[in-house]
């Protein structure tokens, strides 16, 4: 398996500070999100990207992760489910353009904060055939993520996640672990069995103080957990996916290279 990290844990940082990272804090890999500020609002420049990727080779191939914020591919207003549509196949056609191994991709959500419907699976369903075609085309897996139990949130738990898997030979699975661990271990340990040979990018952070996306290993229910991913003998990414925001304090561009080299040495140490 390979270690990666979120750019977006470099939330301020330039393009060029970022992919220094690796280097730096002995990652393997990264999950670049599209979203990362000096990439999304300063003109989407994939030369620059490109350029990038060939100037800080990274161990692994890098990840994408498509764009989530401001979209929903299940909202109620038409024109917004078409662009986020729009969005994911951009977005897998960038990876691909990367030479990326995986593009992981939301599912979207109940506009209303309000369990989802069936009418919000045919959203969803309607998302993943409009893809399909793309995703078929490209070399990169394409990958949905699980999401957090939220009153409105879709594909919460292994039975929703595998059934669409079930139904979609080319789609992949991002397991999500912090997503997943607060309904406890056993549906962790059920995401690990039944979506074992459909994953291909784990999401690792742990909680803390209430919030989600904090260090894993600060979290006591990690440590298990990896030990339990080590008897799967997975070999695809990890990537830890950190909300800088959750941590005590602000840290500098230094401060959170040290952090992050100091988080790979111990999921590493862990295996």
């Amino acid at each position: 398996m390979n270690i990666s990290f979120s750019s977006m844990f470099f939330h301020d940082a330039t393009l060029e500070d970022i992919f220094r990272v690796p280097g730096i804090s002995g990652a393997d890999s990264m999950e670049f999100w599209l979203e990362t500020p000096d990439f999304w609002l300063k003109g989407l420049h994939i030369d620059v990207l490109k350029k990038l990727v060939a100037q800080y080779p990274t161990k692994a191939p890098l990840s994408v992760h498509a764009p989530v914020l401001d979209l929903n591919p299940c909202s109620i207003n038409p024109d917004v489910r078409e662009i986020s549509i729009r969005w994911i196949e951009r977005s897998i056609k960038i990876a691909d353009s990367l030479g990326a191994s995986v593009c992981t991709i939301h599912p979207g959500r109940r506009t209303a904060k309000r369990p989802p419907t069936i009418t919000d699976y045919q959203r969803l369903g309607h998302m993943l055939d409009s893809i399909e075609k793309t995703a078929e085309e490209v070399r990169v897996k394409v990958a949905i993520e699980n999401m957090e139990p939220a009153v409105n949130a879709l594909l919460t738990t292994p039975e929703e996640v595998m059934k669409i898997l079930e139904e979609r030979s080319w789609l992949y699975f991002t397991f999500d672990f912090a997503h997943a661990s607060g309904s406890g271990a056993d549906i962790v340990s059920s995401f690990l069995e039944h979506g074992k040979e459909r994953i291909v990018n784990i999401h690792l952070s742990g909680g803390r103080n209430g919030f989600m996306h904090g260090p894993a290993s600060e979290d006591r229910k990690v440590l298990p957990f990896l030990t339990e991913l080590a008897d799967t003998k997975y070999d695809g990414q990890i990537t830890l996916e950190i909300n800088d925001l959750v941590l005590q304090k602000e840290l500098s561009y230094h401060e959170k290279t040290n952090f992050m080299k100091s988080e790979i040495n111990w999921v590493k140490d862990a295996f």
